[in-house]
């Protein structure tokens, strides 16, 4: 049946032999005119002014998200969207991508978006609500746009601490999404829906909640109006006051060390290559901020390192300091602070993020392409062109010396692990550059941004584009937001790297989804068995290890995973996808080269990677003590 409704929809048979063949299997003449009505409207562009339907709650709900432009909306199974599954069985113009755990549904949604730009759907049980909160945090932190809908128990009698009760469904949302609301009124389906998309979308970005009960999905002969989203959307041309901007040309013309720090609302404003326009034009070094993308080019010769779980280099000097669209540095995000010298120029869309914990010397609250493209301009218009090329000249060769300097240092440091078993992490880096393809999507959830210091990192379609970590942190996000950004641009690789801690972190369910659609990126798990960061965390904070006589007393009671030890091959190829471990440098080359060709062919790939262990000083180490419980052992009985 399927295969009849997507012929009808590609044009290759007429309304009539579609209605014929309805009729042919058995259904009834009012139901085939039910549906040829709808299949028919789904085919036809909506005019400007809505389109008057009725069927189903369920019914409302499809044909407002297909008004929005949805292709895809990711969730899991229940039995109270059946009304909805049905909804998307009768036009088959959306695909309904699925999941066996809410939190990587929501990844996955979550992933999609930050690779598009639009605002994903998902739609859960309203019983799987908790479930999904851990990666919708991840989303929130990203100011990610996602539609998060679900389905409710019956409220004919609620206030009873029935099945799948609870007495407040929203407020345990309020804390991760831009707005939540419950849907009673049956007139207000595509309302609400429209406003919450509305919502979603506009920066800045953010998930919102909306539920709708059991009864309200199922009911039938609902009339309302179906508009096209792009009535109900927000121009955001935001422009910054011109006296700001010259105040800020003017300091970055007279600054003898500027630093740019660059963060997520550059790229989600399409702003990157403005950027770099700017930091090329005055010689101007660039930290990337602490973002859910890589911003800015890893590689150019203006890149002075990450700002935010890093410290860029020649911080200490900075006297004039730019942050685009980033969260302000400081010990929160494990960095140290704008030097208290430095003048302080902070501009976002966020408004209510600028002029927090910095005094700020000039705050611009407008969209980043807006304030970039007059900066520019502003500069120009103050300088002549011999007195920008000098300013340039001088800064960018003091850039250059200090990352040639950074980077020798890095070759030396390498050297004595470079052919190691277990593979260090320079040279799993090195060979990522070299095998995977110019222009892949790298999706990271590691706890380390050591392999982006050897790796081609940019935004845009000319250089492997990060994205991740998310700046929410919490672990279980990497291979759902992996699948999300494939699907999202099927026609670029996707590599997901990703720790065998977070791996085992609720991720293992997103390889059936993986198996399942198809979707052909490649997982790589750096696997040293521990949490590595969390456990030299642990170390960092602990009473005992901070006194040299109880140093020797410390002990990891927490971080090991080599005992029992997974085979992460094992359990991909239970789900029906290849694999392939490496220990070494010329085995990880090899499991690199049969990923190309097994995604090449429409399927996914994991690879189980030995990285070596290091220490709170970045060396190698092998940490394998753990407390010898067993509770077989205390039995009293063998039962």
């Amino acid at each position: 049946m399927r295969s009849l409704f997507k012929k009808f929809f590609d044009h290759e048979i007429s309304r009539r032999d579609f209605g014929t063949k309805l009729l042919a299997l058995g259904f009834s003449q009012i139901a085939v005119n039910s549906f040829l009505g709808a299949a028919a409207e789904a085919r036809e562009p909506l005019p400007e002014m809505g389109v008057k339907m009725s069927g189903t709650g369920a019914d409302i709900l499809a044909a407002t998200l297909r008004a929005a432009g949805v292709d895809y909306i990711f969730g899991t199974s229940a039995t109270g969207m059946s009304p909805f599954f049905d909804a998307l069985t009768v036009n088959n113009d959306m695909q309904f991508i699925s999941s066996i755990a809410e939190s990587q549904a929501t990844s996955m949604a979550h992933g999609y978006e930050l690779v598009t730009g639009k605002t994903a759907v998902l739609f859960i049980p309203g019983v799987a609500i908790p479930s999904a909160m851990n990666n919708l945090y991840n989303a929130w932190k990203d100011r990610s746009s996602i539609a998060v809908l679900s389905d409710g128990a019956s409220s004919n009698f609620a206030g009873r601490n029935g099945f799948q009760q609870m007495d407040d469904w929203l407020d345990p949302m309020t804390q991760f999404t831009k707005w939540q609301w419950q849907v009673n009124n049956e007139r207000q389906i595509s309302e609400m829906l429209r406003r919450a998309l509305k919502l979603a979308e506009t920066p800045p970005g953010g998930p919102v909640y909306l539920r709708f009960p059991g009864f309200l999905l199922s009911k039938p002969n609902i009339r309302q109006t179906i508009y096209p989203q792009s009535r109900f959307k927000i121009p955001m041309g935001l422009y910054p006051k011109p006296e700001l901007i010259e105040a800020t040309a003017r300091a970055l013309l007279e600054a003898k060390k500027p630093l740019l720090c660059v963060g997520h609302e550059v790229t989600r404003a399409r702003a990157n290559k403005d950027v770099l326009e700017l930091a090329e034009l005055l010689g101007i070094r660039m930290a990337q901020g602490y973002s859910v993308f890589g911003d800015i080019p890893f590689r150019h010769p203006l890149f002075s390192g990450f700002y935010g779980l890093g410290i860029p280099r020649g911080l200490a000097n900075t006297d004039v300091f730019l942050n685009l669209g980033a969260p302000m540095p400081d010990p929160t995000i494990f960095t140290a602070p704008v030097p208290s010298k430095a003048k302080v120029i902070h501009a976002r869309i966020e408004y209510d993020e600028i002029a927090n914990t910095y005094p700020t010397d000039i705050a611009i609250a407008a969209g980043m392409k807006e304030t970039v493209t007059a900066i520019i301009d502003s500069v120009r218009a103050l300088a002549t062109e011999d007195q920008i090329k000098t300013l340039r000249e001088e800064r960018l060769q003091e850039s250059i010396e200090i990352n040639a300097k950074h980077e020798a240092r890095k070759q030396q440091q390498a050297k004595a692990t470079w052919n190691s078993s277990p593979i260090s992490w320079e040279r799993a880096s090195f060979e990522m550059e070299k095998y995977l393809d110019p222009h892949a999507i790298i999706v990271s959830e590691l706890d380390t941004r050591k392999p982006f210091e050897w790796m081609n990192l940019g935004p845009g379609p000319d250089a492997k584009w990060l994205i991740g970590g998310t700046t929410g942190f919490a672990l279980g996000w990497g291979i759902g937001a992996s699948l999300g950004v494939k699907i999202g641009e099927p026609n670029r690789q996707v590599v997901c790297l990703v720790g065998d801690g977070a791996m085992l972190f609720g991720q293992i369910e997103a390889l059936w989804t993986a198996a399942r659609y198809d979707i052909p990126v490649t997982v790589i798990v750096f696997n040293n068995l521990s949490y590595d960061g969390e456990r030299n965390r642990i170390y960092r904070g602990s009473p005992l290890a901070a006194i040299k006589e109880t140093r020797g007393l410390w002990r990891d009671i927490s971080c090991f995973l080599g005992n029992p030890e997974v085979d992460f091959v094992g359990l991909a190829d239970s789900f029906e996808i290849q694999g392939k471990r490496a220990n070494n440098p010329e085995e990880f080359v090899e499991s690199l080269q049969a990923a190309a060709k097994v995604t090449a062919d429409g399927r996914p790939f994991l690879i189980d990677l030995r990285v070596m262990q290091l220490d709170t000083s970045g060396k190698p180490t092998e940490q394998t003590w753990h407390p010898d419980i067993s509770i077989a052992a205390k039995r009293m009985k063998k039962i």
